[in-house]
C-alpha cells in the first residue's frame, strides 16, 4: 500500500501550491476560533485526490489552468472536508489524518458547526462559477447523503445487499469523484462530449476508490490509515469484504457469529482477521478492478492522449496496488484465522 503518492497525478508544484493557497484562504472567515477548526484538516493534509482530479481534468483543454478552475476543485474538496468532519462525530472519531480530530478536540457541535460552515464556503464559490456548476454541486450534496443515510439503516445488518452496498458507494463517494471530473471539464470550457466521458471516468474511479479504502479498513495498519482500522465492522457498517467473506464456507458461520452488534477490542481484531483470511478481500480487489477497467476505458474515449493516460494509469495503478495488497494480506492473516 503506497499511501498518497499512488494518488499523486503529475501536476505542476506551482500549480497545488496555487491549490494549497485558495484552499487556505477558502476557509477564512470573520471569526479566529472558527478559522482555526475550518483549517484544522486542511493543515493536516490529505490526497487532495478530488481537487486534482478537476484540475487534470481542466489540462484537456490545452489551456492554461485558470483560477475558474482552481475554484472548482476547492468547492469539491470543501465538501469532502465538511464530510469527514461529520463522519467523525456520527463515528466518535478520535483520531483523522493521523491527528486529533475535529469533534474530539472541540466537541461534536462545534465539529458540526464547523463542517456546515464549509458546506456553506464550497456553495458559495459553486454559485460564483454559475448556475449549472451551483446546481451540480446541490445535487450532489444531496446524493452524498443520500448514501450516508443508507448506510446508516443497514448497520449491523449481516443480509445487506450487494447492490444496496454499491449503490451506497456510488452515492457516498463515487458522486463526489464524478463532480470533481466534470467541474473541470466545465470551468475549462470542453465539449460536451468529453465532460461526459470525464464524468463516466469519475463514477468508475470513485467506485474503485471506495472499494479500496473497504478493503484498507481491514487490512491496513492504523499507521498506515491515518485512523484505527475495523471501524466499519465495528460500528456494523458491513462492507463489500465482509459480505464476500460471508459467502466463504471457510470462516462465514464464524464470521456471522460476530455480526450483528457492536465488537470491541478483540472482537473486532478476530472478525478483521476473518474476512482478512477469507477470499473477500482478493473477491473485493476482483471487483474493484472492473471499475477499474470502465475508468481505463471513459479516459482513452478522452480527445487528449497524454491526460488520458495520466487517468488511465491513475485507475490501472489503484487497482493493481489493491490486487496486491489483497493477495498479500489474505497469506498473511490465514494462519490467524484458524
Amino acid at each position: 500500500m503506497n499511501g498518497s503518492d499512488l494518488f499523486a497525478l503529475p501536476l505542476s508544484d506551482e500549480l497545488l501550491g496555487r491549490l494549497e493557497t485558495v484552499l487556505r484562504d477558502a476557509v477564512k472567515g470573520e471569526d479566529p476560533f472558527l478559522n482555526e477548526v475550518a483549517a484544522h484538516l486542511v493543515v493536516a493534509g490529505g490526497k487532495r485526490i478530488r481537487p486534482c482530479l478537476t484540475l487534470t481534468a481542466a489540462e484537456l483543454s490545452g489551456a492554461d489552468i485558470s483560477g475558474e478552475s482552481l475554484l472548482g476543485g476547492v468547492s469539491v474538496e470543501l465538501v469532502h472536508l465538511a464530510s469527514l468532519y461529520h463522519d467523525d462525530v456520527m463515528d466518535e472519531a478520535v483520531r483523522r489524518r493521523n491527528v486529533e480530530s475535529v469533534n474530539a478536540r472541540w466537541g461534536n457541535l462545534v465539529a458540526i458547526v464547523a463542517g456546515d460552515f464549509l458546506l456553506a464556503r464550497s456553495a458559495e464559490i459553486a454559485a460564483s462559477l454559475g448556475p449549472e456548476i451551483a446546481q451540480l454541486l446541490a445535487a450532489t450534496l444531496a446524493r452524498l447523503c443520500q448514501g450516508q443515510v443508507a448506510e446508516v439503516r443497514a448497520a449491523y445488518n449481516p443480509e445487506r445487499s450487494e447492490s444496496d452496498y454499491l449503490r451506497a458507494i456510488a452515492d457516498k463517494t463515487a458522486a463526489l469523484m464524478s463532480t470533481a471530473c466534470r467541474i473541470g471539464g466545465l470551468t475549462a470550457e470542453l465539449d460536451r462530449s468529453q465532460i461526459v466521458e470525464l464524468t463516466s471516468y469519475g463514477e468508475a474511479f470513485g467506485m474503485l476508490f471506495q472499494i479500496r479504502d473497504d478493503v484498507l479498513d481491514v487490512i491496513a495498519s492504523e499507521e498506515e490509515l491515518g485512523k484505527p482500522p475495523g471501524q466499519d465492522l465495528a460500528e456494523g457498517i458491513y462492507t463489500l469484504p465482509v459480505q464476500r467473506a460471508l459467502e466463504d464456507r471457510s470462516v462465514g458461520a464464524r464470521l456471522r457469529e460476530l455480526l450483528g452488534r457492536p465488537l470491541g477490542g478483540d472482537e473486532r481484531r478476530h472478525a478483521q482477521q476473518l474476512v482478512a483470511a477469507s477470499t473477500g478481500i482478493v473477491d473485493s480487489g476482483a471487483a474493484a478492478r472492473e471499475y477499474a477497467e470502465q475508468a481505463i476505458k471513459a479516459a482513452q474515449r478522452l480527445h487528449n492522449r497524454a491526460v488520458g493516460d495520466r487517468l488511465a494509469d491513475l485507475a490501472e495503478d489503484v487497482a493493481s496496488d489493491l490486487e496486491r495488497s489483497a493477495a498479500e494480506a489474505r497469506e498473511r492473516f490465514e494462519r490467524l484465522a484458524v
